[in-house]
C-alpha cells in the first residue's frame, strides 16, 4: 500500500489531484458517484498521460495527443475516428485501469498489487497510532493543505530513516536551534525522555512529550479542553504526544504536517510537505501554526535543510567502495519487546532503521 493523498484534498465530485506510487503515474479522482478512484494516469491508446495538473476540478479527462476522453471515474467515454475500429472495441478495451484502494482515517491509498492485505491488516500493530494521530484534531478529520515541493540528492531511504531519527538533532540543528532562542523564538530542549518504536511492517515512530508547537501554552490548553469533549482524560494524554509515524514506504505524520517521499531515481528524491489544519478549532490558531511549521520544518526554515545536506552528504560518502558496512546497531541490547510485533527503546536507539531495512530487504528478497 503506497499512501497517494488524504481526502480532504478531494473534497467534492469532480475533484481530483495527481499522484506517483513509484513511477507509476497515478490520478485520484472523487468521482461524480460519490466514490474516490485511483486510475492509472496513462491512456488506454499510447500511454500518455491524460491529466497533468496537480489539482483541479473536472468531470473528465482528455488525452491531449489524440483526444481520447475519460470519465472523472475512469470509463472510456470517446474514442476519436472510431470507424477505424471494430464495432464494441472501446466497451471492449475499458477505461482508465482502476488501482486497489483504501482510505483509513482519510488517509487514502492504493497499490498497484490487486492482491494485497486489507488497509487494516497492512498497519497491523501500528494503527493504533495512526488513530491517536488523527484524534488530534477536535473534530475529524484533518484538512490537508496544497504541498511545498522540494528535492534533494541522495536516495529516498535517507529520508525514511532520518524522519524517526531521535539522536541527529543534537547536533546537526543545533545553531538552529540556538539562532530560534536567539531571536525570541521557543527554546528548544535536547530532548532525552523520548522513544523510538519500529514494526515488522517496516513503519516505525519517534515518540516525544509535548504537542502543537508554535502555540501559547493558553492556547494548547484550549484545545486540549475541546479533545476533552470527545476524549477520556486517559484517551488524551495518550493523543498529546509529538509523533513522527513512518507508514513503509512513503508517508510520514508528523503532528503539523504529512511528509510525502517520492523516490526519482537511486540518488534523486522529491518531497511534498503537506501542513494540514485541526477541525474544530479557530482558523487564528492554525495560522499561528503555519510560522513555526515553516521555520522548522519547512522548505526555507533552518531545521529542514540541515537534514537535507546530511542526505547528500551520506549519498556522497556511502559511494566509497571499501567500506562493506554501516552500523544500526546503538541500542539493540535495550531493545523492548512490546505487543505484538511493536519493539521499544529509547531517543537514541536505530529501531526505526532496523525496522525499515528489515522489511526492505523482506521485500527486496521477495521472502514472504
Amino acid at each position: 500500500w503506497i499512501y497517494v493523498g488524504h481526502a480532504s484534498e478531494v473534497p467534492e465530485p469532480g475533484d481530483y489531484k495527481t499522484a506517483i506510487i513509484g513511477h507509476n503515474p497515478v490520478i485520484v479522482s472523487h468521482a461524480e458517484d460519490g466514490e474516490i478512484y485511483v486510475l492509472l494516469n496513462e491512456c488506454r491508446h499510447r500511454g500518455v498521460a491524460v491529466c497533468r495538473e496537480a489539482f483541479g476540478n473536472s468531470e473528465s479527462f482528455q488525452c491531449p495527443y489524440h483526444g481520447w476522453v475519460y470519465a472523472n471515474s475512469g470509463e472510456l467515454t470517446g474514442v476519436t475516428y472510431p470507424g477505424g475500429y471494430p464495432d464494441g472495441f472501446a466497451s471492449e478495451l475499458g477505461g482508465l485501469l482502476k488501482l486497489r484502494s483504501a482510505i483509513y482515517r482519510g488517509l487514502i491509498f492504493a497499490s498497484i498489487n490487486d492482491n494485497v492485505p486489507s488497509i487494516e491488516d497492512h498497519l497491523g500493530d501500528v494503527r493504533k497510532y495512526v488513530d491517536l494521530w488523527a484524534d488530534l484534531s477536535p473534530e475529524p478529520e484533518f484538512i490537508v493543505a496544497r504541498p511545498h515541493l522540494y528535492g534533494y540528492q541522495g536516495n529516498w531511504k535517507l529520508q525514511a530513516e532520518n524522519g524517526a531519527d531521535g539522536w541527529h538533532a543534537r547536533f546537526v540543528h543545533a545553531s538552529a536551534f540556538e539562532t530560534q532562542a536567539a531571536y525570541g523564538g521557543r527554546p528548544t530542549r535536547h530532548f532525552s525522555n523520548g522513544i523510538t518504536r519500529g514494526f515488522d511492517n517496516g513503519a516505525c515512530i519517534l515518540d516525544r512529550p509535548g504537542i502543537i508547537q508554535g502555540l501559547s501554552d493558553e492556547q494548547r490548553e484550549d484545545i486540549r479542553q475541546r479533545l476533552l469533549t470527545r476524549h477520556s482524560p486517559e484517551r488524551l494524554e495518550q493523543i498529546w504526544r509529538i509523533r513522527h509515524i513512518l507508514l513503509f514506504p512513503n508517508v510520514y505524520l508528523f503532528d503539523n504536517l504529512i511528509r510525502v517521499i517520492q523516490p526519482v531515481s537511486v540518488d534523486r528524491t522529491n518531497v511534498l510537505s503537506h501542513p494540514f489544519h485541526l477541525r474544530g478549532v479557530s482558523e487564528a490558531y492554525n495560522r499561528l501554526r503555519l510560522p513555526e511549521l515553516q521555520s522548522r520544518l519547512g522548505t526555507t526554515g533552518m531545521v529542514g535543510p540541515d537534514d537535507l545536506e546530511m542526505f547528500a552528504a551520506t549519498q556522497t560518502g556511502i559511494q566509497g567502495a571499501k567500506m562493506r558496512w554501516i552500523v544500526l546497531s546503538h541500542g539493540m541490547a535495550e531493545d523492548q519487546q512490546a505487543e505484538g510485533s511493536e519493539v521499544v527503546g529509547d531517543d537514541t536507539s536505530e529501531i526505526p532503521q532496523r525496522a525499515i531495512y528489515r522489511h526492505w530487504a523482506m521485500m527486496m528478497g521477495g521472502d514472504e
